[in-house]
């Protein structure tokens, strides 16, 4: 579905996969005008082509849009077509654990240097069968506290889904793979923001001797995550330990890891759903959790996998 500054959005049209091409001053490649989104679609038991929470992604791409100046859409026209290109592509949608992976995606189709808010842009969505994010399944990763380079600051774009977001830490995840690291915990200063592509969780029991499943707060340098907000929905009620979003900083989770209050830790995110980290590295040392295999974080799983299939 194309945009443009004179006549406004075209009307959506559903079309065989296919290339397109692009011009070489297009300014989404020397100025990285895009932006995009991750989704899913799931087989239920019974045949049935399911999604999850799918406003909110349009919802999130509209703020990717305002920050990036390119024009907004009607979230429940998006939901209305998605739900059309998936009754078409209803074979393509594997059974569980597989899924259909949807990529919304937005560029600029203005082909002129300059840098200047795109006078036409595009809309477009895709998909893919996908087998499990990690290969290994469930079995617990390993994170190191990124403590040179940052991903995101202040200001920035790191509260929006744009691609720029994600080469900048690419040399230092590249480094980091070959030490044997599946995912880098990035910070701002010395508070914990996000964990490679994902947001992350800790459950520790706090100072006051509480048990407490916290994630780092909305800042404006981390990603609000739809998998995020989910589990703080399905937690907020649980009278085993208190849910919320704050302020987590490295000095508060190594003091917890030395005082054996560090129970669990754990990333979540479209692709990857929820991990457990079974180890953590920082400035050379390694830190595991009480519960490195994971529990809560297991739990948490199969309830965000029974809703959504």
């Amino acid at each position: 579905m194309e945009w443009s500054a004179d006549a406004g959005w075209a009307r959506p049209r559903i079309v065989p996969f296919h290339e397109f091409d692009i011009h070489p001053f297009n300014s989404t490649l020397h100025y990285a005008f895009e932006g995009f989104e991750g989704m899913k679609a799931y087989r239920d038991p019974n045949g049935k082509i399911r999604t999850f929470r799918p406003e909110k992604n349009a919802a999130r791409l509209n703020e990717t849009s305002k920050r990036i100046c390119f024009p907004t859409f009607d979230p429940n026209e998006f939901v209305k077509c998605l739900d059309e290109f998936l009754r078409i592509e209803e074979p393509w949608v594997p059974e569980e654990p597989s899924t259909l992976y949807i990529r919304p995606t937005i560029m600029s189709l203005t082909d002129v240097l300059g840098v200047h808010p795109p006078n036409k842009t595009m809309l477009f969505v895709t998909a893919s069968p996908s087998e499990i994010y990690f290969k290994n399944g469930l079995n617990p990763i390993k994170v190191k506290i990124e403590t040179e380079a940052t991903r995101a600051w202040p200001g920035g774009t790191g509260d929006v889904k744009v691609g720029a977001n994600y080469i900048m830490g690419i040399t230092q995840t590249k480094a980091a793979a070959k030490e044997g690291i599946d995912q880098l915990v990035w910070l701002n200063k010395d508070r914990i923001t996000e964990a490679g592509a994902c947001n992350l969780y800790v459950y520790w029991i706090n100072k006051d001797n509480q048990k407490e499943l916290v994630t780092p707060m909305l800042d404006g340098t981390l990603l609000p995550g739809i998998t995020r907000q989910s589990i703080l929905d399905l937690t907020k009620d649980d009278k085993r330990f208190t849910s919320c979003e704050k302020k987590v900083t490295v000095k508060e989770l190594v003091k917890a890891h030395k005082e054996k209050r560090l129970l669990e830790m754990f990333i979540c995110g479209t692709a990857v759903v929820i991990r457990p980290v079974g180890s953590i590295v920082y400035k050379g040392e390694e830190m595991k959790p009480q519960y490195p295999e994971g529990q809560l974080s297991l739990e948490l799983y199969k309830k965000l996998q029974d809703i959504q299939v």
